[in-house]
């Protein structure tokens, strides 16, 4: 008995998946788990695996074609009853994973699938998908939240000081030497600022920060290209294209600046990397998605979707985070950020914009977004509003903090402040709310010590 292989759809805005390459061709066995063929989505390039056991029979889409979501792209048979019941045999067998490594970043969340009867063969799921690492090479991370670079060297030893290459004594924090070796960077190539030139946990903080710099200015620096030559869009820029336009032409959209002062937002985070409490960096995006939902959830109206001429409120905060790739951005979300404390979601942002590096999303990573957050303040933007994405009710720009001019008491000072501009679908949103919302949200960030409770 065959069954189809449909295109699966990996994301709430993913349309079509084009085939980059098969894997697999006619004829071929198919173990469970192999990769049958490279797919390129709205998302990234993705590996389209096999969860069954059987022989590929007939690919009905050929390499280079695109096809809509569940439409049929091949036709798998499964293994016959005596294979089957040998399969089963050897499955008590202890047996090596193939590629458990590449896979395990979406092993957690990964659904697991009944194994089939013989004879039958499910549908190839959304679950069947998965970012292959060697295929994500390409994607860099916009330091929106900080992404640790692909990791080069070898594993740092556990000990706390051990000998450079070149024989004298590397000092360094147990800890910062576990980040480093989380991070994949070579210990012996960062400056120690600690006593006797020991590296600390800031000094891997920084060093990463300056390689994703260095790697973000290159990622937005001008492309080269022919005077008038004509590029084809990526299956990420067409999607981009049709859901900017589609948002602009059918969301009424409005804009609401305020500016934040962040002085104690600045002395907060230098002292969370001074007591070296956390492992993670609390960056200051951290921050914000921290103040952002507690906001949301005291305007729940903004946390909403325009549907069906009706409003739905979402009974969760799950903020999607702008990161910026090679062809485009994606929007990885954290989910639940009504439940999670500060480290948390600092926590579920590094492991979200790693990912972005090295590949590995799911598709709950990539969906379920009932609000975003867009930071360009890396590039030291002083203002700008950004495009709601649908069904949301909202999206929030977030500029750099600076020096400016301010009056306290009556007199004329320099202090840190940051622009941030919400952008409301008005079908949703008045005004007055989205005033009131930003004004809470500017009141949690200049008294960022209740973002700690």
């Amino acid at each position: 008995m065959s069954n189809e292989i449909t295109m699966p759809k990996l994301s709430d805005t993913m349309e079509e998946g084009k085939i980059l390459r098969w894997l697999k061709h006619p004829g071929d066995k198919i173990a469970r788990g192999e990769a049958i063929a490279e797919v390129e989505t709205d998302k990234a390039d993705m590996v389209l695996e096999s969860f069954e056991e059987g022989v590929l029979e007939q690919i009905k889409l050929n390499e280079g074609e695109s096809a809509p979501v569940g439409a049929v792209i091949a036709m798998i048979k499964s293994a016959g009853p005596q294979d089957s019941k040998s399969q089963a045999k050897s499955d008590l067998k202890p047996q090596p994973k193939p590629a458990a490594q590449e896979r395990a970043a979406v092993s957690e969340k990964k659904p697991k699938k009944p194994i089939a009867p013989a004879a039958v063969v499910t549908d190839v799921s959304l679950g069947d998908l998965y970012v292959h690492p060697a295929m994500s090479a390409n994607l860099s991370a916009a330091p929106t939240a900080i992404a640790a670079p692909p990791a080069h060297a070898e594993p740092s030893p556990p000990a706390s000081d051990a000998e450079a290459g070149d024989g004298h004594k590397l000092l360094a924090s147990p800890l910062a030497r576990r980040v480093a070796e989380e991070a994949g960077i070579d210990i012996s190539h960062v400056r120690g600022t600690g006593p006797e030139g020991r590296v600390t946990k800031r000094d891997i903080d920084n060093f990463v920060r300056e390689q994703q710099l260095f790697k973000f200015r290159r990622l937005v620096s001008p492309r080269e290209g022919a005077p008038g030559s004509r590029e084809e869009l990526s299956a990420m820029r067409k999607t981009i294209a049709k859901r900017v336009a589609l948002s602009k032409r059918e969301i009424p959209h409005f804009y609401v600046t305020v500016e934040v002062a962040m002085e104690d937002a600045v002395r907060l985070k230098d002292s969370l990397e001074a007591t070296e409490l956390f492992e993670q960096t609390v960056t200051y995006n951290d921050i914000i998605v921290k103040a952002c939902a507690l906001a949301l959830g005291r305007y729940p109206r903004i946390n909403a979707s325009f549907r069906d001429e009706g409003l739905v409120i979402h009974p969760n905060i799950n903020i999607a985070i702008a990161v910026a790739v090679e062809d485009g951005l994606i929007l990885p979300v954290i989910h639940e950020c009504e439940r999670l404390s500060l480290l948390e979601i600092s926590r579920a942002a590094h492991r979200l914009v790693a990912k972005s590096s090295r590949g590995g999303f799911t598709s709950d990573e990539l969906s379920g977004a009932t609000f975003s957050i867009s930071n360009m303040g890396m590039l030291g933007i002083e203002h700008f509003a950004a495009v709601i994405v649908p069904p949301q009710a909202a999206i929030l720009a977030v500029s750099a903090i600076k020096d400016r001019p301010v009056v306290r008491g009556g007199q004329l000072a320099v202090g840190k402040t940051m622009m941030v501009t919400g952008s409301f679908d008005h079908r949703i949103v008045d005004g007055v709310v989205a005033g009131r919302f930003l004004d809470e949200l500017k009141r949690f960030l200049e008294n960022p010590s209740s973002l700690l409770l």
